[in-house]
């Protein structure tokens, strides 16, 4: 009889942990919903450069403006831009200017290429950015700063697995590096989110399987070194590609509070056309994720990833927007508070300087707010 009691105790126990458990993940203390889109004509001209490959925004609170930067190799440069929100509508979008990135000093741009992916303000006047690099060219990614008129200044020092010519055996894929950048909400450094899986951490995303672990790392701005780094768990591939080209990885984030993150995946599947791209918003915690800055390789190691919900899906919006386009969207910003006092999240599509027909400049505007 004492035996039957325990085992009924120990069962309800369980059943106890298992819908905590359920509820923890199906339960979140925010929703997301789609308020605007608004369209940059992909042949737009400024300052005789070509309004295209917009990888990453920052509202500039104080300015009550937009910095927005631009993924040409050739040419990197970012833009000040005002952008007008009213009734929660987007209302004008207007570039004020254009800063190209200058090393007078021949300190980064003769030895690197700068593929720019992010840009945050940095400290006061400053922008940290991300850049790509050239894996398959031998030119490292690199996390840099540069003054307000786009001078280089100074570098974060990387761990030796996001270098080409590194001493690790483990090294970042082409087009698959720093995609995401942060300030954290201490101001204390930055987050910066790899697209795809480090080489040797794990595969792609396929059709298939999902959890391809991608490093998230934390930099402090007193050392200019990383500290921490979580790994995050990507999701599998949702089309099926048709001409053997697939992909999905993170390519922006924001910090919420301590411990959670809003994350996109962007995926892609050749052969659809301009239906081709798959954009979620994920709620990442990272409360009981592993440490993983000292792991060489996440291969046969034992860690904890971040856990992750799904809080905002891009189909569910695509009939309204312009001729169903889902975009390249890679970058997001903490936009003005809405009339409402809910947070605004603005985001912007890299069209890859495509023909209209194919990519178009997209902005998007979101709404955060907390669930009851």
């Amino acid at each position: 009889m004492i035996n039957k009691i325990i085992l009924h105790c120990i069962c309800a126990l369980i059943l106890s942990q298992i819908l905590t458990s359920c509820t923890n993940i199906t339960q979140s203390p925010f929703k997301i919903d789609y308020l605007d889109e608004y369209v940059i004509y992909n042949d737009s001209i400024f300052e005789d450069s070509r309004i295209g490959g917009l990888s990453g925004i920052e509202y500039h609170k104080e300015q009550n403006a937009y910095y927005i930067v631009c993924d040409d190799a050739k040419n990197p440069r970012f833009y000040k831009a005002f952008i007008s929100i009213e009734n929660n509508k987007f209302t004008t979008v207007t570039f004020d200017q254009l800063i190209k990135i200058k090393d007078q000093n021949n300190q980064f741009l003769n030895k690197n290429i700068a593929d720019l992916e992010a840009i945050r303000t940095f400290r006061e006047n400053k922008f940290v950015f991300t850049s790509e690099g050239s894996i398959k060219n031998n030119f490292n990614p690199a996390i840099f700063v540069t003054d307000a008129a786009g001078n280089y200044q100074s570098i974060f020092q990387l761990p030796s697995y996001f270098l080409v010519d590194n001493v690790s055996k483990n090294k970042p894929r082409h087009n698959g590096v720093f995609e995401g950048l942060v300030n954290d909400i201490n101001n204390k450094g930055y987050w910066a989110a790899m697209e795809l899986p480090l080489e040797y951490d794990g595969k792609e995303p396929t059709l298939n399987e999902s959890g391809a672990p991608v490093r998230i790392t934390h930099f402090s701005t007193n050392t200019n070194q990383a500290d921490f780094q979580f790994t995050y768990p990507l999701d599998k591939l949702t089309k099926d590609p048709k001409d053997k080209f697939g992909v999905n990885g993170v390519t922006s984030l924001l910090q919420l509070n301590e411990n959670q993150f809003l994350i996109i995946e962007r995926g892609y599947a050749a052969g659809y056309g301009t239906q081709g791209n798959t954009v979620r918003l994920y709620l990442c915690d990272i409360q009981e994720a592993t440490n993983t800055l000292s792991f060489d390789s996440l291969h046969n190691q034992k860690y904890q990833s971040a856990t992750k919900r799904l809080l905002f899906d891009f189909e569910t919006i695509r009939n309204q927007l312009t001729d169903q386009i889902v975009d390249n969207i890679e970058g997001i910003t903490f936009g003005p508070t809405l009339t409402n006092g809910n947070q605004s999240l603005i985001l912007i599509s890299d069209n890859n300087f495509n023909p209209i027909s194919e990519q178009i400049n997209q902005l998007i505007l979101l709404e955060l707010s907390n669930t009851p």
